[in-house]
């Protein structure tokens, strides 16, 4: 397990060295792991939500059309993988798109079937449980990280999407890891 984790973080430092903006090659070439080594690793990564694969369809001369809608619902997909532990406001993404609050959320509405607040709040969920079930971290070094207010805060925003307090949550996955697939 350990070798596992130790070539995760080799993959993992490439890509922030790389800018996030790295081919397979690439990657081979800067970890110097085999081609069976990065395929594992990367799949464990994207497997965990850890990691966003774009494919380049224009790889091999085919076009693929987007309208500017669809554009901007990938571009806010792309920013929510890059910010969700540390932004949860519609307002910060739309600034980014350099459009407002209000369209942003009508474009990804009309695309996705949910608001960029239901995105938010499914992939802030979605790290604090793996956090939870898959670390031995403090809920209040989970708290500094995903940048909660506080301790409080975070436990009624936890509480209000999944029922039951973090550390219930928890405690109730590590005895029974059937009740929850994270």
């Amino acid at each position: 397990m350990e070798d596992i984790n130790s070539k995760t973080l080799i993959v993992l430092t490439a890509i922030e060295k790389g800018g996030g903006n790295l081919s397979f090659n690439e990657l081979e070439k800067t970890t110097g792991l085999s081609f069976v080594e990065l395929s594992t690793v990367i799949g464990r990564l994207v497997k965990e939500n850890r990691l966003l694969m774009r494919i380049n369809h224009f790889a091999k001369g085919a076009c693929l059309y987007k309208s500017s809608q669809d554009a901007l619902y990938a571009r806010f997909m792309d920013l929510l993988f890059l910010y969700h532990q540390s932004e949860r406001s519609v307002a910060f993404y739309a600034s980014k798109m350099c459009i407002t609050s209000k369209y942003l959320t009508t474009v990804v509405k009309a695309a996705s079937g949910k608001t960029p607040t239901e995105w938010i709040r499914e992939e802030t969920i979605k790290d604090i449980e793996h956090m939870l079930c898959h670390t031995q971290m403090p809920i209040k070094e989970i708290v500094y990280r995903l940048k909660f207010p506080n301790a409080s805060f975070f436990g009624k925003y936890f509480k209000a999407q999944k029922g039951m307090s973090p550390k219930h949550f928890r405690e109730t996955y590590i005895n029974n890891p059937q009740s929850f697939s994270v």
